[in-house]
């Protein structure tokens, strides 16, 4: 009867965490086109990037794909809650800058910089550049041509497992079509 009890509160804690993540993800898919001013910008949130030599369709912000044709497992990536706007590829239009975050498959949740830039026609996704594993993005900023992103790192002899806590910066530029590290 005592492991009975148990195991129902296990399971319990465990639906209420799943929960808490699954509505948390949620939340930071959904983007709005409109600043708190009432500024209008590029809605990127079903665009298609270029992660890692591969194609990736956002929808509603998100992607989810089984990691092999067969298996159980996926591999999902996210639109974050951190834009910067500017005009990147000199045409006078406004672009967005944006970080998307992998996991699946492993322990890892992979941060990446792209774009989602002004075309003659239309907007397009760029390609991913990384950032790093399992850090804590704080800001993207636009100066000109360059791109800025700070993020929250660990020592280069901390195990992933410590709280990144080391402000660090990366510096990105826009040239051919393609972000890249500056």
């Amino acid at each position: 009867m005592r492991k009975t009890i148990i195991i129902v509160i296990i399971l319990a804690v465990a639906v209420t965490l799943y929960a808490l993540w699954d509505s948390f993800s949620a939340d930071k898919t959904g983007v709005s086109i409109t600043d708190d001013d009432g500024t209008f910008h590029q809605d990127p949130s079903n665009a298609t990037f270029t992660i890692d030599d591969e194609l990736v369709t956002l929808s509603a912000g998100r992607n989810e794909r089984a990691i092999t044709p067969e298996s159980s497992l996926t591999e999902e990536t996210i639109l974050l809650d951190k834009f910067a706007y500017g005009d990147i590829n000199a045409d006078g239009k406004e672009d967005t800058l944006l970080l998307l975050a992998r996991y699946g498959g492993g322990s890892g949740t992979f941060i990446y910089l792209a774009a989602f830039v002004s075309g003659p026609v239309t907007y397009r996704g760029s390609n991913a550049v990384f950032i790093g594993d399992r850090i804590a993005p704080q800001s993207i900023s636009l100066n000109g041509a360059i791109v800025t992103v700070e993020y929250l790192d660990r020592g280069p002899d901390d195990a992933f497992a410590v709280e990144p806590t080391i402000l660090t910066t990366k510096q990105f530029i826009y040239r051919n079509g393609e972000l890249a590290e500056k």
